[in-house]
């Protein structure tokens, strides 16, 4: 069974040069939910400085969650520190999503503080989540390169994410933070981390910077990896990470997948619906399928 995290009002829009109102934002939630991916990433409680674009992650869970059909989905928020996991529970997300990072220099840069202490604060916060009976996810960024340290060998990242493991989240992200991740590199990442952590627990977040995050998917997928993270229409990016494109298309996964015979449950009327939706508040869509629909083509294999 496939699961498809669609990260487009969180990692999507966090780097976006268009700021939305949060009544875009919840009308483009709404659409998001239609399209039938297994889990939404719906926003971020950062502090408003360091995250503009979501500094309104309050008003527009207090929106959202009035609908008594959002409670029923998979949402995910993500969460800095202890003061943004105290705001987040005000509201009922299933998911909360955390943050590590194979290199010392993105995770200064990103925390403000080094990994190890990191590495404390961040066991703090899962054990809070599970207290308050809620699941979590551990990002761990630059898995495979770094904007800061360049390449990041197995060894370095296997000694982060085998911190991680200890501290037993509910699921770990291997990260391709500015997508320089390949195929070989993905597949024996993800064996060593299937090693030490049930492999389906295991995440892959992979951006298109160099066009191959979908083979880098397949090579995950051989290993047995069945969570893969998109963004709708390519949006995105890193912040931190200079030159990094956005995150692989939501939809171009699940067409990859479709066309790889692999079974996908999604809306494919619904997630046209929410690329023309992204198109006409002024974001350029980084998808090829979405080109095709914009200029009235069909996905050619999708019935």
């Amino acid at each position: 069974m496939i699961n498809l995290t669609d990260v487009t009002l969180r990692d999507g829009l966090q780097s976006e040069a268009i700021v939305l109102p949060t009544a875009e934002k919840v009308q483009l939630y709404q659409l998001l939910l239609q399209c039938s991916y297994s889990r939404l990433e719906v926003t971020s409680f950062s502090h408003p400085k360091w995250i503009p674009a979501l500094a309104d992650s309050e008003q527009f869970c207090a929106d959202v969650f009035k609908n008594p059909s959002a409670v029923e989905t998979d949402s995910m928020v993500f969460i800095p520190n202890l003061r943004g996991l105290e705001r987040s529970l005000t509201y009922p997300i299933r998911w909360n999503s955390f943050f590590s990072a194979a290199t010392e220099a993105f995770h200064k840069k990103n925390m403000n503080m080094a990994r190890q202490e990191g590495m404390k604060m961040l066991k703090g916060l899962i054990e809070l989540t599970h207290k308050n009976k809620r699941k979590c996810r551990v990002y761990v960024s630059t898995s495979f390169g770094c904007p800061y340290e360049g390449e990041v060998s197995e060894k370095q990242a296997m000694t982060v994410i085998d911190q991680v493991v200890q501290l037993q989240p509910d699921e770990i992200a291997l990260s391709d933070t500015i997508g320089v991740a390949s195929p070989k590199k993905v597949k024996s990442l993800c064996q060593l981390t299937a090693a030490q952590f049930p492999v389906s627990q295991i995440a892959l977040h992979v951006h298109n910077t160099y066009g191959l995050a979908l083979a880098n998917i397949a090579a995950a997928l051989e290993v047995g990896i069945t969570q893969f993270d998109g963004s709708s229409g390519g949006l995105g990016g890193c912040p931190y990470a200079r030159g990094a494109s956005g995150n692989i298309a939501t939809e171009e996964i699940a067409y990859f997948l479709q066309r790889q015979g692999v079974v996908v449950h999604v809306n494919w009327a619904a997630i046209q619906t929410v690329l023309a939706k992204l198109s006409s508040l002024g974001f350029s869509l980084q998808s090829h399928l979405g080109e095709v629909l914009k200029k009235g083509g069909v996905l050619y294999g999708i019935s």
